[in-house]
Formats: C-alpha cells, sequence, structure tokens
C-alpha cells in the first residue's frame, strides 16, 4: 500500500512556488496568508484548524480580482486533505485548475491535475484519477520532465493493475522504469518493479514476478536516507510471501515472511505491513498442520480495527473462518467469512470476496448452490468490468488527445501568424546582415589599401636605403682613390726628398768636432723618425676598411683592427665559414655591424681586458654571435644599463633576436645574440 497522504505532501511542495510580496495586495490577501500559513497550526485543534482553512477558503471564492500565488492553493488544498474534507480540497483545486486554463499556463494546468488526480486516487475514484493523470502527463510530456512523467505512468499502471488490466499496466510500468534508469531515480525504478511483480502476479507469470520482487529487494539499498527504507525493504517480501501462499508453496511462504520481520519491529513502526507479514506466516503455518495460527489471526483482526485498516480485517476474518471451517465449526466459520463478504463487496475489493465465497459455498453445503452461482455471477461482472475499464481508459486517452489536437489547431493558427511575423524578421535580418557584409568587405578593402601603401612606401624606403648604401660605397671609393694618390705622393716625393737630405747630413763626417758630430746626428736621427712615421701613415692609408659590400667578413675584421686602442689587447675573431654573407639582408649586416662596434668601445673604455675573442656561428634557423673579454667585468644586476647596451639591445630586437649579458668580477664580460635568418634567406 502507498501513503498517499505523504505522496500527495511531497506533490504539493513538489510543484509548489514562492510566494511573491506584491503591493496590489489588500487586507484580504494579508488575512489570508495569515489563516494558510502553516505556522498559525500549531498548538490548535482540528477544529480551529478546519475554522481557519474554510475562512480563507471563502476569501478565495469571494475575491475573484484578488491576486492569489498558487501555493495558497495548495497549502489551503493540503489542510483540507489532511483534514479529511477531501471534497473541500477538490473543489480548490479544481478552481485552481481552471483558473490555469483561462490564463493559459501550462505548469499550472500539469500542478493541478497531477495534485487532483492524487486525491481522487486516494478516494478510489480510479476513473478520475486515471483521467487527470493522463491530463498532466500530457503536459509533462511537453516539458519533458522525465522524473515526474515516470510518477505519472506508475500511478496510472496501478490504476489499470487494480482494474485488471495487467498487460496495459505492465506496458506503462516498463515505460516508467525506462525513465527512473535513465535518471537514475532509483525510488521510482523501486516502485516500478513491485508494480511489474503484481501485474506478473495478475498474469499469473508467478517466476517473473519474483525476479522483479528481488530486483526490488537489490535496488532498495540505495534508499537507505530515506526515512520509509525499512518498509521499503520490507514490502517485496511480503509480496513474495504472497505468491508462495498462492502456490501452496507454504515453506518459502513462511520463509520470506520471517526475513520481512527480522527487518524491523513492525509492530511499532508499520502495523498494517506487520499484520500482512503475520497473516502470511500464520496461514502458511496453518496450512502445514500447525494449530496455533489461530491466536495470530485473533491478534490481527484486533489490530486492524484499531488502526481502521479494511483489507487487514477482511483477510484476518477470511482466515479464521477458513481456520474454522478446518476445525468443522462451520458456525464460526460462517461469523466470520459473512462478516469478512460485506466489508470487502462494500469497499469493492472483489478478487477477496471471490475467494470468500468459495468458502461461503464449503461452509453451507445446503446453500451450495447459491454461492456458487453468486461467485459465477461476480467473476463474470468483473470480466466486464475489465473490459469496459480497458474501453473506457483507452477513450479517456483518446478524447484527451483529440482535445490536445484541436488546442494544436488553436496554437498552428497562431504559429502561422507568428511564422509570417518571423519571416518578415528574417527578411529585414537578411537584409541588415548583406549591408553589413558590403560594408565590412568595404572597410576591408580600405584596409588591405592601406596596407598596400604601407607597403609600397616600405619598398620605397628600401630602394632609398639601397641608394644611399650605394653612395657610400662610391664615396668610399673615392677615399680609397684619394688614399693611394696621397700615399703615393708621400712615398715618391717627401720620403725621397728627406731621403736625400739625409744623406747630405752624412757629409759633414768630416767635420770632426765632437760638438759638430753630436749635433748634426741628432739632426739625422730625427729625420730618421720622421720617415718611419711617413712610412706609417702611407701604410695606414692604404689599408682596406671596406673591401666590398658582401665581404662582412673583411668588415668586421678592419673595424676591431681600426678600434683597438690598446695594441697589448689580442682580437680572436672565428667566423663559420657556411655562413654566406651576400645573402643575408643588408638591414641585418648593418644592425650587426653597428653592435660591433659598440661591443668594443665598450671594451675600449671600461673592460681593461688583454684578450678579445669573437665567434659567429650558424644554426638552422639562426646566427649565433658572442663577444667576450677577460677584462674587468661587472655586476649585471646592479649596474645601471647605459646608452651603449640599450642601443645593442634595441637593433638585436629589430631584428628579432635574443640578446643577454654575463659578466662577472676580475674574469670578464660575454655578450650573446642569437640572430634569426630565414631558410629562404640562408644557405647552409
Amino acid at each position: 500500500m502507498k501513503q498517499f497522504t505523504t505522496i500527495f505532501i511531497f506533490s504539493i511542495f513538489f510543484i509548489g512556488c514562492e510566494r511573491k510580496n506584491q503591493n496590489s495586495y489588500t487586507s484580504n490577501a494579508n488575512n489570508l496568508d495569515s489563516l494558510i500559513s502553516t505556522s498559525t497550526y500549531k498548538n490548535i485543534t482540528k477544529e480551529e484548524r478546519l475554522e481557519k482553512a474554510l475562512l480563507a477558503s471563502e476569501i478565495i471564492q469571494n475575491n475573484d480580482t484578488l491576486v492569489i500565488s498558487s501555493d495558497y492553493y495548495f497549502e489551503l488544498a493540503d489542510s483540507f486533505f489532511q483534514l479529511g474534507e477531501t471534497e473541500k480540497c477538490i473543489h480548490l483545486l479544481q478552481k485552481l485548475y481552471r483558473k490555469s486554463i483561462l490564463l493559459n499556463d501550462n505548469e499550472g494546468i500539469q500542478n493541478a491535475s497531477y495534485s487532483i488526480a492524487i486525491v481522487y486516487n486516494k478516494e478510489t475514484k480510479y476513473d478520475s484519477a486515471y483521467y487527470y493523470f493522463t491530463k498532466s502527463e500530457k503536459i509533462h510530456l511537453k516539458k519533458k520532465n522525465d522524473n515526474l512523467l515516470g510518477n505519472l505512468k506508475i500511478w496510472k499502471a496501478e490504476i489499470l493493475s487494480f482494474k485488471n488490466d495487467y498487460v496495459g499496466a505492465e506496458k506503462l510500468a516498463i515505460e516508467a522504469l525506462k525513465l527512473g534508469i535513465e535518471k537514475d531515480n532509483n525510488l521510482l525504478i523501486y516502485n516500478c518493479y513491485l508494480t511489474l511483480g503484481s501485474t506478473l502476479v495478475g498474469l499469473d507469470n508467478y517466476e517473473k514476478a519474483v525476479d522483479y520482487y528481488n530486483k526490488a529487494i537489490r535496488i532498495c539499498e540505495k534508499l537507505k536516507t530515506n526515512s520509509n527504507y525499512l518498509s521499503y525493504k520490507c514490502q517485496p517480501y511480503n509480496h513474495i510471501a504472497n505468491i508462495y501462499v498462492k502456490t501452496q508453496k507454504y515453506k518459502k511462504a513462511i520463509a520470506f515472511a520471517e526475513q520481512g520481520l527480522a527487518i524491523a519491529d513492525f509492530k511499532k513502526i508499520d502495523p498494517p505491513i506487520y499484520c500482512y507479514l503475520t497473516n502470511k506466516l500464520a496461514y502458511s503455518k496453518f496450512k502445514l498442520g500447525n494449530k496455533s495460527s489461530l491466536k495470530q489471526f485473533e491478534e490481527n483482526l484486533k489490530m486492524g480495527k484499531s488502526i481502521s485498516n479494511i483489507p487487514v480485517q477482511i483477510t484476518s476474518k477470511t482466515y479464521l473462518g477458513e481456520y474454522h471451517l478446518n476445525q468443522k465449526n462451520n458456525l464460526r466459520a460462517n461469523y466470520y467469512l459473512k462478516d469478512a463478504q460485506l466489508q470487502a463487496h462494500k469497499n469493492n475489493l472483489f478478487e477477496d470476496e471471490l475467494r470468500i465465497l468459495k468458502l461461503l459455498s464449503s461452509a453451507n453445503p445446503q446453500k451450495k448452490f447459491y454461492y456458487t452461482n453468486k461467485y459465477i455471477h461476480l467473476n463474470d461482472s468483473l470480466q466486464d468490468v475489465e473490459r469496459t475499464s480497458r474501453n473506457k481508459y483507452a477513450r479517456i486517452e483518446f478524447e484527451t488527445d483529440q482535445i490536445i489536437q484541436e488546442k494544436k489547431i488553436v496554437e498552428n493558427k497562431k504559429n502561422e501568424i507568428s511564422k509570417q511575423f518571423i519571416l518578415y524578421a528574417v527578411i529585414s535580418s537578411l537584409a541588415l546582415l548583406l549591408l553589413s557584409i558590403i560594408l565590412y568587405h568595404k572597410n576591408k578593402n580600405i584596409k588591405l589599401e592601406k596596407l598596400f601603401r604601407k607597403q609600397e612606401q616600405a619598398l620605397n624606403d628600401s630602394q632609398i636605403y639601397n641608394l644611399m648604401l650605394s653612395n657610400q660605397q662610391k664615396m668610399e671609393e673615392g677615399r680609397l682613390i684619394e688614399k693611394q694618390r696621397i700615399s703615393r705622393d708621400l712615398h715618391d716625393g717627401i720620403i725621397g726628398k728627406l731621403s736625400a737630405i739625409r744623406m747630405n747630413l752624412y757629409e759633414i763626417k768630416h767635420s770632426q768636432s765632437p760638438e759638430s758630430i753630436k749635433k748634426h746626428l741628432e739632426h739625422i736621427a730625427c729625420m730618421k723618425d720622421i720617415e718611419e712615421e711617413i712610412r706609417n701613415l702611407t701604410h695606414e692609408l692604404n689599408t682596406t676598411v671596406f673591401s666590398g659590400s658582401d665581404d662582412f667578413e673583411a668588415i668586421i675584421k678592419a673595424l676591431f683592427s681600426e678600434l683597438n686602442i690598446n695594441p697589448l689587447a689580442k682580437i680572436s675573431i672565428e667566423v663559420d665559414p657556411r655562413i654566406v654573407w651576400s645573402v643575408i639582408d643588408k638591414n641585418v649586416k648593418m644592425n650587426l655591424y653597428r653592435i660591433f662596434q659598440e661591443a668594443l668601445q665598450n671594451i675600449n673604455k671600461y673592460a681593461d681586458a688583454n684578450l678579445i675573442t669573437i665567434a659567429i656561428a650558424k644554426n638552422e634557423t639562426s646566427i649565433s654571435i658572442q663577444i667576450a673579454d677577460n677584462g674587468k667585468g661587472f655586476d649585471v644586476t646592479h649596474t645601471k644599463k647605459g646608452i651603449g647596451l640599450k642601443n645593442m639591445n634595441h637593433r638585436t630586437m629589430e631584428l628579432k633576436g635574443q640578446f643577454s649579458i654575463e659578466s662577472k668580477q676580475n674574469i670578464g664580460t660575454k655578450i650573446n645574440l642569437s640572430i634569426p635568418i630565414e631558410f629562404n634567406s640562408f644557405e647552409f
């Protein structure tokens, strides 16, 4: 048996909305809040609570213009439900249902119809319950709320199972089970296993039914956090024990009944399940010849009356009747069986009534024909009802779908109007998009044109630079010619004259005076110094400083020879012979030349070195350069970088290279460069 009240309350809180503070509420709304609020129900009697609920209902009924949140309806409906006022509860939910339809509020329709179905199901008005469950299901199909959709399907499956439509019930239960597995909803999976077990019992497939009940036992281990965990765990044992009672396997029935009772003290925490299990246990023992079951049957009947549980009372009376019939005490048997038959008929428990009629025909041999005919008539009626129910529920499904279809037609008309509007909107959007694309391409062309102009300007600048280099080379060639001319003049003219003077001066050797010799020898020595100086000058002027634009290695060597002011310093230059300088960009060579120039100037100023080493090597994608000296060195971290170092770093960055300095005091300094060279610009 499901706990209908608990599920109903859960459904209300599941679908309840947050209460809004609206400025338009009148004093009636404030009164409504105080009447419905659950905090006002503490420490008041049932009569006082009912009075407050009736006042709140009157406010809602008489104030159609009042803005009332749907959660007020649900809380008030829950109050009426718990107070046993189911008619008022349904009336209030029906009002909310109609209001939701007028507002075209699908969520409101879904929640209200689901709650109405729960109440009708509790009142055993299964046709109405099935109708409203179907209503809610169609809304959920649109929203695809799989968890609630699974609950709806399992409710409908139980109704069909109760109406003996086991095939339809099995179909719905399997659909619900798929949703439960997909959403990992263990409680829904558990309920699906129980319902499938019940439908298979109705189809006399007991072995498969036991299999599903065992699955329910296993999945129940995942419901330990649920407050009803113990009752959930026990129910499958009760159902399996019932199957073995039906199939007259009483020893197995006893085993499962005892396992179920061993789970917890159900006499205190769940009296109905306790009665079901102990009745099956006592009945199985009775069928195996144990006469001590009478006391348990009587105890369960007494407990069933105390908790007002009709099924427990009917089962206990049926077992007592069969027990006394077995003891040949027909009078006592008739007492219990007739009372049980009236209760079963009154509460529409026709399966129980059929069994009782069989026992009454045995307890009343003289009326056997009467009870047999009654049994046949009831059985035929049940089959007719079953067929009618199948048709009725199929019709409910059809009519619900038809209503939804009519609603769809109306919605389709609205959609056509919306589609036209959307079409115009799309056309306008496309036009705007096309205009945007045109503007984009126009702007792109403008940017490209600017880029081409910039590239053209860069090309012009490069040509100007090359022209400057060419002019500079011509100037250098002119200087070289001029230097050679001066060298020849110095050598052929001045040196010749000085040599002649020196030769003439040697004639004074004929004068033997010490003073004269000493004087003229000093002049001769001076002339020799002048001659040597002029010779050095001619040699320097005749030296090639820039012998060709492609002979970069010679330029570098000449630079270091020219700028080295320390005659004691030894310069070592190592250049990788694989480097083809003619294919390297002139801008790269120019910047490298300036970096070497700046480095040597710094060494001359600060290093006081006697060894300078330059190493130029090639890698696959770059040229690596190291300029090292064994001078004084300095602390890189604490020394402020001068303009020279900044210029070297800046030139390296222009070439997209890497620049670093390593220096230790009294050891020396290393300048490391790495300049990237493209493959198509460098020959390996």
